[in-house]
């Protein structure tokens, strides 16, 4: 599927709405969807485009990293006061020029040298985004998205790090079942096989939990690779079908968003914050599917893993778990609890 490697649009138009941000603590204002949808979606034909589940996580790349495959996580480059101060006078600028009606032809430039605040060792920017003398251009907010690598001991990132093991080069990640689409497999896989994609981190720790998963007895944390969660709803040119999917009571529409992932290898998106509809929801679809786990390790990987702490024991003790079929993903950490309560 198509990585996420920069800001994802709405495929509807959007109108800015001076009412506080239900997604956003403390932003003056909210960004919803339209009816219409936009020329750039239509034009990228997304009636033919793969439909997924838009996740509630944290967005990780799989890429080298001193020659060996390696999970980074997301860091984005942000604007320093200096930076911040130029921008806000611009885009106020801009503001008495659109109020008088008067044409404007000045765009705002960044100094690369001045503008942005010190980056990590390693960083790098996303791929996709646009190039301007040698600078990769932020978002309207001064926002460059990019990636740190995960290093072995960084506390910062301790919940990346127990979604992947170095050692044996292997990642834990939760895909559909080829032969049920409406089961899930939790497996892992070579991070080989997942480098240049981009995956959604999960679980007890990332942005409050949506999902459930795991518990703080027994924190759980997976890689969900992007476009991997198909999903079946009402094309986009019927927005008021669309709204009503997600509004139903069905748990098909029970999910944070949608990302069409279209065959150029364009992306469009919608949250439920887009139709004004609450996120976090009560039961969302991702935390009721069956799921199986499928860790079938070497024992030799196994016993290396296991003695190496809490925090990479999650393949360990998969793998205790291999063939077993758990009847909901958020109730996942029992069966791991049952097992940690008979060893101990």
């Amino acid at each position: 599927m198509n990585p996420v490697e920069q800001k994802i649009s709405c495929v509807y138009v959007t109108a800015v709405k001076e009412v506080s941000s239900s997604k956003r603590q403390y932003q003056p204002f909210k960004v919803s969807a339209t009816i219409d949808m936009t020329e750039k979606a239509q034009a990228d034909d997304i009636a033919s485009a793969k439909v997924t589940e838009k996740l509630d996580g944290t967005c990780c790349l799989i890429q080298e990293f001193q020659g060996l495959p390696w999970l980074w996580a997301r860091h984005d480059r942000k604007p320093s006061k200096v930076g911040e101060r130029r921008l806000a006078q611009y885009k106020k600028s801009l503001q008495k020029i659109k109020e008088n009606e008067k044409p404007y032809t000045v765009d705002f430039s960044w100094d690369a040298s001045k503008d942005f605040k010190e980056v990590p060792t390693h960083w790098i920017p996303a791929r996709r985004l646009e190039v301007k003398n040698g600078v990769a251009l932020p978002d309207s907010i001064g926002h460059t998205p990019g990636w740190v690598p995960v290093e072995l001991n960084s506390r910062q990132h301790c919940w990346h790090l127990s979604a992947v093991d170095y050692v044996s080069g292997l990642a834990l990640v939760l895909r559909e079942s080829e032969e049920d689409s409406s089961d899930l497999i939790i497996e892992s896989i070579p991070l080989s096989s997942l480098c240049g994609q981009t995956c959604e981190l999960i679980g007890t720790n990332i942005n409050g939990n949506p999902y459930n998963v795991g518990s703080k007895k027994c924190p759980i944390h997976i890689l969900v690779p992007h476009g991997s969660l198909s999903l079946s709803c009402p094309h986009p040119m019927n927005y008021d079908a669309l709204y009503n999917w997600f509004d139903s009571s069905s748990s098909e529409g029970q999910v944070e968003g949608i990302v069409w992932h279209c065959a150029n290898g364009e992306l469009h998106k919608l949250h439920r914050h887009h139709l004004n509809l609450n996120w976090p929801v009560p039961e969302p679809k991702l935390s009721n599917r069956k799921v199986r786990v499928q860790m079938e390790l070497p024992s030799s990987n196994v016993d290396g893993i296991a003695k190496k702490g809490e925090s990479q024991n999650l393949f360990s003790l998969f793998s205790s778990l291999n063939g077993h079929i758990i009847c909901s993903l958020q109730d996942l950490h029992k069966s791991i609890e049952i097992i940690n309560d008979a060893t101990s």
